[in-house]
């Protein structure tokens, strides 16, 4: 439940944000202006003309368009639903996140808190991937979540989607950042996904409760995904991926920028090639990331995972396509260009070094002790 002193105050930030005109930039300056939403809401129209950016007829349309009374229904439908109202200087609030110039003055969150001294990457990418690029994704989320860092991603289809179950695969957090309210599961099909998320990690949204996804609101979400982190990776973004969107913020927020490197010529490889000329840093493998971000793998929590022992190349092909979920031997078969009963052989072997194990109708899963 909220307390009443928090209550007031989301009433006052939700209210302001709803007057027209004045939105998250706004507000920002105004309440580092008055010090407060409540200083703001009760401030002259002669004081808060007086701040840059605010013309006396906005000030006038912040003074009568303000409706208490629909502000705090939609607190009490915050306080209902359960959801954790953040401030910016908000002992919950992410500091990384509080420092950036358009950081939300008000964040929602489901889920368990974020802790200072987390560290964070973010995996972003088109939500048509390949499958190569989705098991890019979901290993390389994996392997940062064994060593204890939290993968960060926005639960679109594709990139997202793989980034996050990778993390959850190794045991590990993840933190989705949503372009709707937290009442609406975009897209739908993720509803479990969004589930498990919130069990060991959060979702967070700046969004008022009954708001549906929305283009517009996919690319300002963007900016909180890159604040949030200490670096962005992009796999397979195309020429207008709104993934090139949240590294162009990354930029601006001064983090740290990577890319995977996609074959020339294909469409949704264009955009991260293009990053890659510009100087963000290539990655092929998670030691990529530690190499740019020392700091990041200072003081990397002991792992989880057993290191994966000497396997061939073809072994190796092999163990890369499990993302997690288990897989039918035909499957495989298809994936590597083997005939079955040359790839049984060769999952034998990998299953006598306890790097898989069969379940029934001749299905295959990675083993838990191991990650990619």
């Amino acid at each position: 439940m909220i307390n009443s002193e928090q209550q007031k105050r989301l009433i006052d930030t939700i209210g302001l944000l709803s007057v027209p005109g004045v939105g998250r930039g706004r507000l920002n300056k105004l309440i580092q202006t008055f010090g407060s939403a409540k200083a703001v809401r009760t401030a002259s129209i002669q004081a808060l003309s007086s701040v840059k950016g605010i013309s006396r007829s906005m000030a006038g349309t912040i003074k009568e368009k303000f409706d208490e009374n629909k502000a705090a229904e939609i607190a009490r439908r915050v306080d209902l639903l359960d959801w954790t109202a953040l401030f910016p200087g908000d002992e919950e609030y992410p500091e990384v996140l509080a420092e950036i110039t358009s950081a939300p003055p008000l964040l929602f969150r489901s889920g368990l808190a974020a802790k200072p001294e987390d560290r964070m990457i973010a995996i972003v990418g088109t939500r048509h991937p390949s499958e190569g690029g989705r098991m890019f994704a979901h290993n390389l989320a994996k392997h940062l979540a064994s060593d204890g860092i939290v993968v960060v991603s926005g639960m679109a289809d594709g990139i997202d989607t793989a980034a996050h179950a990778g993390a959850l695969a190794a045991g590990g957090r993840t933190v989705a950042v949503w372009g709707s309210s937290l009442d609406y599961v975009y897209p739908p099909t993720n509803k479990r996904l969004a589930k498990d998320i919130a069990v060991s990690g959060c979702i967070y949204s700046e969004y008022f409760p009954g708001t549906r996804p929305d283009r517009a609101f996919f690319p300002e979400r963007n900016r909180i995904i890159s604040g949030l982190s200490n670096g962005v990776v992009v796999i397979e973004a195309g020429h207008k991926s709104g993934a090139l969107i949240t590294a162009t913020h990354a930029i601006d927020q001064n983090r740290e920028v990577f890319a995977v490197p996609g074959f020339p010529g294909v469409n949704t490889c264009v955009g991260s090639n293009e990053l890659i000329k510009k100087g963000a840093s290539l990655v092929t493998s998670v030691e990529d990331i530690y190499r740019e971000l020392p700091a990041l793998h200072g003081d990397v929590v002991t792992r989880k995972f057993k290191r994966l022992p000497d396997m061939t190349d073809v072994e190796r092909r092999i163990v890369d396509l499990f993302t997690g979920d288990p897989m039918q031997i035909d499957q495989i078969s298809r994936a590597v260009e083997l005939p079955i009963d040359e790839l049984t052989q060769l999952l034998l072997a990998l299953e006598l070094k306890g790097v898989i194990r069969e379940l029934s109708g001749k299905r295959f899963i990675l083993d838990e002790d191991f990650s990619c």
